[in-house]
């Protein structure tokens, strides 16, 4: 699991809220440059970007010391408060790429957000993955699997699909291309 102290102690995180992008940021610092080299955020100029995935996980963890600065000032320190404050934030891809964020990190793996039901792995041994996030019971077709691996491939990256049960049970599957044409001959 993640250390929730920097450099030794636990000091207060102030995340300020952008509602018209649903994500928030820290002025650059060195909580923030520690951040950053965890792999939270992305810096754009002075400002480290995170998402509302990073933000609910930071928000989460144990001896958490996250404030979330709203934009009419309030001060946010609980996820519930968060989702209910910015409801309109928390898409239906949310609470699952909150649980296979949550999962990959408690792993000791670096993730990034890259997009809905996307995510960047980097594992122990330093190899770089796209996760994608499904649902149980959500409709996939094979062309939406063979994007995902050509993606993953033009990246020189492997690929998995994380599948979240509908009772919050996480599975893991390694893809990779196939030829599953019939009647191939030589």
């Amino acid at each position: 699991m993640l250390d929730t102290t920097f450099q030794g102690k636990s000091p207060l995180i102030t995340i300020y809220f952008d509602d018209s992008t649903c994500s928030g940021y820290l002025k650059k610092s060195a909580i923030s440059d520690e951040l950053a080299d965890r792999w939270f955020g992305v810096y754009h100029g002075d400002k480290l970007v995170l998402n509302l995935v990073e933000i609910a996980y930071l928000m989460l963890l144990p001896n958490s010391n996250v404030i979330v600065n709203s934009s009419q000032g309030s001060e946010i320190r609980r996820v519930d408060e968060l989702v209910e404050k910015y409801g309109n934030c928390f898409d239906k891809y949310f609470w699952p790429m909150l649980a296979v964020f949550k999962d990959l990190r408690e792993r000791g793996r670096r993730v990034r957000v890259l997009g809905p039901c996307k995510l960047l792995v980097k594992d122990k041994s330093g190899d770089l993955r796209l996760v994608y996030v499904l649902e149980e019971k959500l409709d996939v077709n094979m062309r939406s699997f063979q994007e995902i691996v050509n993606e993953a491939y033009r990246n020189n990256f492997k690929a998995a699909l994380a599948i979240v049960s509908l009772q919050g049970e996480l599975t893991y599957y390694d893809i990779v291309p196939a030829d599953i044409r019939a009647g191939k001959s030589d």
